[in-house]
C-alpha cells in the first residue's frame, strides 16, 4: 500500500493558494510597462506583443507533459523544481538587452509556470479531500487576484525602479514561496500514469506547430513560415485523433491491451463544443484587453505605467466581483444562459471601447476617454467572467469531464485562444490599423453568440454503459480493467488522465481511504458541489 499524505502544515494552503496567484501574476507583469519595455529595447508594437505571446504560447506547448511529469516525480519535488527554472528564467529576462533574450526568458516563465496548476491542484485535494469544491473555488479567486495584481504591481514598480526590477522582485517573491513550500506542503503519492508516448508526442507537435503559427502571423509573416507551419500543426492533430482511435479499439477488443490517453468520441458532444468555444472567447478577449488597452492608453494618451496598470485593473476587480453572480444566474436559468450572457456582454462592451479609440483620435479630453475605456473594461470584464464559469460548468458536466485527458486538451484550447488574441493586436499594429482590433472582436464575439443560439441535436453519451459489456457504467470501452479503487486504472492509486495537465484528481492511497463522488447528472442550472453532504 503506498504511503499515506502526511498532515500540511498550518501555511501549506495559503502558500499554495500565493503560489497560484504568483503564477497568473508572472503573465500579467509586462502589460502595463510594455510601451516602456518597446522604447527601452527599440522594438515595435509586435515585437512587444511578442514578448507578451511568448510566455503563453509556450505554456500551451508544455502543459500536457507538465502534467504527466507533476504525477510521475511527485507533485511537491516537480513543482519546487518548476518554480526555480522560474527565478533564473526572470533573472534573465531582467538583464534581457533585446528582443531575443526576452522572448526566450519569457518562453521558459511559461513552461515553468506551466506546473503550477496541476500540481497545486493535485496538493490541495489531497491535502483538503473533505472540501474539495470549496477549495477549488478559492484557487479559481486567487488565479482572478493574480490577474488583478498583476498589471498594477508590473506599473509601480517600473514608474519607481525600472521594469527590470519588476522581474526581480516577482522572483524574490518566488523564492519566499518556495522556502513556504518546501516546509509546509504535503507530500504527494507518486503515480505511475500510462504514457502512449507517441499520442502525446505527437500532441505536443500539433499545439506547438499551432500556436508558432499564430504567433509568426501576428509578426506579419513571414507568410511562407506560417504556411510551413501549418503542415506539422495538421500533421500532429491528425495523427494523435488517428493513434488514439487505434488505441481505443485494440482496448475494446483486448481486456489486456493499455488504455488511449483519451476516448476520441468525448470530444464530439454538444456540452464540450459549447464549453471550448466560451471559454476560447473568453480567454481571447481578455487577451486582447489586457494587451490593446495598455498600448492604446500609451500610444494615444501618454499615461504612466501606474496608471495604465489601475485602468486595466478594473477589468479583473470587474471579473471577480462578477463571479457570485455568474454563478447564481447559472443555478437558476442553466448554465446555457449564463453563457449566453456573458458573450452578449462581449458584444457589448466592444462598441464602448472603439468609441474611446475614436474619440481620443478626435482630441477628447483625457479623462473622458479613461472613463469610457473603464466603462468598457467592466462591461468586458463581467462578461469574461460569465462566460469562464459558465464554460467550466459545461465541461465539467459533459461526458469529457470526466476524463483528465480531455479536460487538458480544453486547457490547450484556452491558451490557444489566448495567443491568438495577442497575435491579432500585433496583427493590428503591423497592419497600422489598431482601431479595427475592438471591432473585430465584436464580430468573433457575436459570431460565437449566433452559434450558441443555433438549435443542437443531443449527441450520444460515450460514457453510456456498453450493451455489448453487461454491468459497464464507467464510460470506459469495452475491454478495460476497472479496480476496485474505481478510477479505471491498473493501479487504485493512479489518476490515469492526469497525463495532458487536466484538473488533478484525488490521489487515493487505497480503495477505502475516501469515497470516490459519483458522475453527476446533466441537468439544467445544476453545479458541482463535492463538499456538500
Amino acid at each position: 500500500m503506498s504511503p499515506r499524505t502526511r498532515r500540511p502544515g498550518r501555511i501549506a494552503y495559503p502558500a499554495l493558494l500565493a503560489t497560484t496567484a504568483l503564477g497568473t501574476m508572472s503573465s500579467a507583469v509586462v502589460n502595463a510597462p510594455l510601451w516602456v519595455i518597446r522604447t527601452d529595447l527599440g522594438l515595435t508594437a509586435e515585437q512587444a506583443v511578442l514578448a507578451v505571446a511568448a510566455f503563453t504560447v509556450a505554456m500551451a506547448t508544455t502543459v500536457p507533459v507538465s502534467g504527466w511529469l507533476g504525477d510521475r516525480l511527485g507533485a511537491k519535488p516537480f513543482l519546487l523544481a518548476a518554480l526555480a527554472v522560474m527565478v533564473l528564467a526572470e533573472l534573465a529576462a531582467a538583464a534581457a538587452g533585446g528582443l531575443g533574450m526576452l522572448v526566450a526568458a519569457r518562453a521558459v516563465q511559461g513552461a515553468a509556470c506551466s506546473a503550477i496548476p496541476p500540481c497545486v491542484q493535485t496538493a490541495l485535494v489531497t491535502a483538503w479531500p473533505d472540501r474539495t469544491a470549496r477549495t477549488m473555488g478559492t484557487w479559481a479567486s486567487a488565479i482572478g487576484l493574480g490577474q488583478a495584481v498583476g498589471p498594477p504591481f508590473g506599473g509601480f514598480i517600473t514608474d519607481a525602479l525600472g521594469w527590470r526590477w519588476v522581474f526581480l522582485v516577482h522572483a524574490g517573491l518566488v523564492l519566499v514561496l518556495m522556502a513556504a513550500l518546501a516546509a509546509a506542503m504535503p507530500g504527494v503519492p507518486r503515480g505511475r500514469p500510462p504514457l502512449h508516448t507517441a499520442a502525446l508526442g505527437w500532441l505536443v507537435v500539433g499545439c506547438a506547430a499551432t500556436a508558432s503559427a499564430v504567433v509568426l502571423a501576428g509578426q506579419n509573416g513571414p507568410w511562407a513560415g506560417v504556411g510551413l507551419l501549418a503542415v506539422p500543426a495538421a500533421a500532429g492533430w491528425v495523427l494523435f485523433v488517428h493513434l488514439s482511435r487505434r488505441r481505443s479499439r485494440r482496448a475494446a477488443a483486448d481486456p489486456a491491451a493499455p488504455r488511449p490517453l483519451l476516448e476520441p468520441a468525448l470530444l464530439r458532444g454538444p456540452g464540450y463544443r459549447t464549453a471550448a468555444a466560451g471559454a476560447g472567447l473568453a480567454m481571447g478577449a481578455m487577451a486582447v484587453a489586457i494587451v490593446a488597452t495598455p498600448l492604446f492608453l500609451a500610444a494615444e494618451l501618454a499615461l504612466a505605467p501606474a496608471q495604465i496598470g489601475l485602468v486595466v485593473l478594473t477589468l479583473a476587480l470587474a471579473m471577480t466581483a462578477t463571479g457570485p453572480l455568474a454563478a447564481r444566474v447559472g443555478r437558476r436559468h442553466g448554465s446555457g444562459v449564463q453563457l449566453g450572457r456573458g458573450v452578449a456582454l462581449v458584444v457589448l462592451a466592444t462598441p464602448v471601447l472603439t468609441t474611446a479609440t475614436v474619440a481620443a483620435r478626435l482630441g477628447v479630453d483625457t479623462w473622458v476617454v479613461v472613463a469610457v475605456v473603464i466603462t468598457g473594461l467592466v462591461v468586458a470584464g463581467a462578461g469574461i467572467a460569465c462566460a469562464q464559469s459558465a464554460a467550466a460548468t459545461e465541461l465539467l458536466l459533459s461526458p469529457a469531464g470526466r476524463s483528465g485527458t480531455a479536460v487538458g486538451l480544453h486547457n490547450m484550447v484556452r491558451f490557444l485562444a489566448m495567443a491568438l488574441g495577442y497575435s491579432a493586436v500585433s496583427l493590428a499594429h503591423a497592419l497600422d490599423a489598431p482601431g479595427l482590433i475592438f471591432p473585430a472582436l465584436g464580430l468573433a464575439a457575436l459570431a460565437v453568440l449566433v452559434a450558441l443560439r443555433t438549435p443542437r441535436r443531443p449527441a450520444p453519451d460515450p460514457t453510456a454503459p456498453d450493451p455489448a459489456v453487461p454491468g459497464r457504467t464507467d464510460g470506459a470501452v469495452a475491454g478495460d480493467r476497472v479496480p476496485a479503487g474505481g478510477n479505471g486504472s491498473a493501479d487504485p492509486c493512479l489518476d490515469d488522465d492526469a497525463a495532458l495537465g487536466g484538473p488533478a484528481r484525488t490521489h487515493h492511497p487505497h480503495p477505502t481511504d475516501a469515497p470516490v463522488p459519483p458522475a453527476l447528472p446533466r441537468t439544467a442550472g445544476a453545479s458541482r458541489r463535492e463538499d456538500r453532504p
